[in-house]
């Protein structure tokens, strides 16, 4: 009865400490945690599992290295105010993946993110075509800001008082160097056709496409692979 009485004090002691750090480490979901609060966070849950778990354990194992690690965070959030460099170093630098409309194939090399990782993100935000996006920055928490031109901001027709065209999805035809057959197929069109169409956009073949789509209103974005430069 008395373990069980220990460990039930632990328990609420514990949670008040923890309830009370996250607080002073501020209102954030996971996602938008940079890499330190999301580690503090994830040490915080481990180190009170502890004397929780075992009651035989003192209350003060538990609570001084969790109270060590806000000091050392808060410490960390001073420095990130004074010095950019600090926070590169702990938090990464984000990252330009579509630049005036147009992605930026190393960023997202550098950055191992994939096309359908990329046009997911996109579409959580509400944006399909490619074209249509001034920017679109990966941030230093793993979410991506999109900023798009002028004319293609978010309007009502309320607002707008004209008819507005529905595109539709944009289908992905070829993805890095690859043609998505099935998609070509159900569009109805074939190979011949994608040839053609990217002759005329001076892509010469297949593989030197890096990202090829079109839309139910035949809109086509493309964007060639970069050439890499050959040593030797």
């Amino acid at each position: 009865m008395e373990s069980l009485a220990r460990s039930v004090g632990h328990t609420v002691i514990l949670y008040l400490v923890i309830i009370v750090t996250m607080r002073i480490m501020g209102k954030r979901s996971i996602g938008d945690m940079p890499p330190s609060e999301l580690v503090v966070t994830i040490l915080v849950s481990e180190l009170a599992a502890i004397p929780m778990q075992d009651p035989e354990q003192p209350l003060i194992n538990g609570i001084i290295p969790i109270v060590v690690l806000l000091v050392f965070n808060l410490a960390l959030s001073f420095g990130f105010l004074k010095s950019r460099f600090l926070w590169r170093v702990f938090e990464g630098k984000e990252a330009i993946l579509i630049e005036q409309g147009r992605l930026n194939e190393k960023a997202m090399r550098r950055n191992r993110i994939t096309l359908t990782e990329l046009f997911e993100m996109l579409r959580l935000q509400g944006y399909t075509d490619l074209s249509q996006l001034r920017y679109a920055i990966f941030e230093s928490n793993g979410l991506l800001s999109v900023i798009p031109y002028e004319s293609h901001k978010p309007v009502t027709p309320a607002v707008t008082a004209t008819q507005v065209q529905e595109p539709g999805m944009p289908q992905i035809l070829i993805s890095d160097g690859k043609v998505m057959k099935n998609k070509l197929k159900t569009l109805g069109l074939n190979e011949q056709w994608l040839r053609r169409e990217l002759a005329a956009r001076g892509v010469t073949a297949i593989k030197d496409a890096f990202i090829f789509t079109r839309d139910e209103c035949g809109n086509i974005y493309l964007v060639a692979k970069e050439k890499r430069r050959t040593t030797g």
